[in-house]
């Protein structure tokens, strides 16, 4: 199965600093850089439960972006789009005290027009994932573009209720209905934000409940599936596992992937060989 993806490719700053941060003065931390972005955290998590996978997304011929694709290359992605020449995005993770803080530049956003340009990117997909964070951020029409160019099964993820609160969550609604999903991927917090009942509306959503694992709502019928965590490392791109899973082999195979990535440290799933 080939899934289609379309959001964000990042450099990942994990730094944890158990006592704190003081101003003006250094605090003893560990520092982590890894890959990251919804739209490559799904598709590392597709090729690595046994999918195909292709990103459109931001991409760059700096030392950071050159880097980071070639960690996507070596999991099996087939990155694709136009490469800019600077403005990769990045992603700051502080943790203290347990709570975690995000920092984050998208880097350059000129990335999103050309999603739509050329539709034989999307040849032999059988789904199409958008991740909300380009949705929030750009013009629609690239992304109306590219869902009018395919047919098969469009999944798109609401992915960050602050952003979804400025966007304007009654405006984004209407985005929905212009894209005509199969699937709409939310945590519960953001689907509640939306204000829809997924009783009536015309997508499948599937709703990624942490801990509690995940529940399937098809026109008016809910299918629920406990989370399969035994152990619970780093929450970081579980409900990217989830969504790779559910679109691979439904439910079941979502609440797994997302257990597995809990488990160990870091979104995407571990470097295998050289």
């Amino acid at each position: 199965m080939l899934i289609c993806a379309v959001g964000d490719l990042a450099l990942d700053v994990h730094v944890a600093a158990p006592t704190g941060l003081h101003p003006d003065d250094d605090a003893p931390s560990s520092i982590r850089l890894a890959p990251g972005g919804q739209g490559a955290n799904v598709a590392t998590w597709v090729t690595h439960l046994g999918g195909r996978a292709r990103l459109h997304g931001p991409r760059t011929t700096d030392d950071v972006g050159t880097l980071v694709e070639s960690r996507l290359r070596h999991q099996g992605v087939e990155v694709v789009g136009r490469r800019l020449d600077t403005g990769f995005p990045a992603v700051v993770s502080l943790v203290v005290g347990g709570e975690r803080t995000l920092a984050s530049d998208p880097g350059d956003l000129a990335w999103i027009e050309d999603v739509g340009t050329d539709p034989t990117w999307l040849r032999g997909a059988d789904w199409l994932y958008l991740s909300g964070y380009p949705l929030l951020r750009g013009a629609p029409d690239p992304f109306l573009r590219v869902r009018h160019a395919v047919r098969c099964r469009v999944a798109v993820d609401l992915s960050s209720a602050s952003m979804l609160r400025d966007y304007g969550a009654e405006r984004f609604a209407g985005f929905l209905d212009s894209l005509d999903p199969h699937t709409v991927f939310a945590t519960t917090s953001e689907w509640r934000l939306l204000g829809l009942d997924a009783a009536d509306v015309p997508w499948d959503v599937v709703l990624k409940e942490g801990a509690h694992g995940a529940s399937l709502h098809r026109r008016g019928t809910t299918e629920h599936a406990a989370s399969a965590a035994s152990v619970v490392v780093d929450v970081t791109g579980a409900g990217d596992a989830l969504a790779a899973g559910y679109m691979l082999r439904g439910l079941a195979l979502a609440t797994a992937a997302a257990a597995e990535c809990v488990g160990q440290v870091g979104a995407q799933p571990p470097v295998t060989g050289p």
